[in-house]
């Protein structure tokens, strides 16, 4: 029997940065391997995390090549076909230098979903393939204490990480999306305040598990 194939598509969280070492978390930490071992044999999930990535902010000072928008159209191609596509993204659309409310941050969203349906459509061959769009974690409340406090105006940007949920759940319903709210299940980690500490990352993979099943 054919696998279901799940794509998760995100940042660092899903990547799987390890805040205490700097290094990845191994496939038994890390949120999709850990969702892929309860799913079992009847599904394969397909890693597609990078550090740094936003949705559509283009950022020079991390090599030029973290803007989602820009790959999420190749992406998606070369995994035709799969069953269920997990969007998680908008942390890093919230640093300094883009200084974004939680509402254009989701208006990035509604953009990439606008060319990413279209694509899917009549270039995939896929109408209505289903998509699950994931607000993240909000950013913690000792964020001024981060090893990455720099990047970031840190109220304002604790602020909005906490409204994104709002606006991505107008979002995904304009698209027809599924929707889910990390920060119902898992908080980011006490060490940095942003990445998810090894009970975070499963956590959240119960919880996807439960919803691709």
């Amino acid at each position: 029997m054919e696998k279901k194939r799940i794509i998760c598509f995100g940042d660092s969280n899903t990547w799987g940065y390890d805040p205490v070492s700097g290094s990845r978390y191994d496939e038994n930490t890390r949120w999709p391997m850990r969702m892929q071992q309860i799913l079992s044999d009847g599904y394969q999930v397909i890693e597609e995390g990078q550090n740094g990535r936003t949705i559509a902010c283009e950022d020079p000072w991390e090599w030029g090549n973290k803007k989602g928008m820009d790959y999420i159209l190749p992406m998606v191609e070369s995994h035709v076909p799969f069953d269920t596509l997990i969007i998680m993204l908008g942390s890093n659309d919230l640093k300094k230098k883009f200084h974004l409310p939680a509402g254009d941050i989701a208006g990035s969203l509604q953009n990439m979903l606008m060319q990413l349906r279209g694509f899917l459509k009549y270039k995939c061959g896929d109408a209505n393939p289903r998509i699950l769009i994931v607000s993240p974690v909000y950013i913690g409340e000792d964020i001024k204490s981060s090893p990455f406090a720099e990047f970031f105006d840190c109220d304002y940007a604790l602020e909005n990480s906490k409204r994104l949920a709002f606006w991505y759940k107008l979002v995904a319903d304009q698209f027809g999306c599924e929707f889910f709210d990390a920060a119902t299940v898992a908080e980011a980690g006490k060490v940095d305040s942003l990445h998810l500490s090894a009970e975070g990352h499963l956590k959240l993979a119960e919880a996807l598990a439960d919803i691709v099943k």
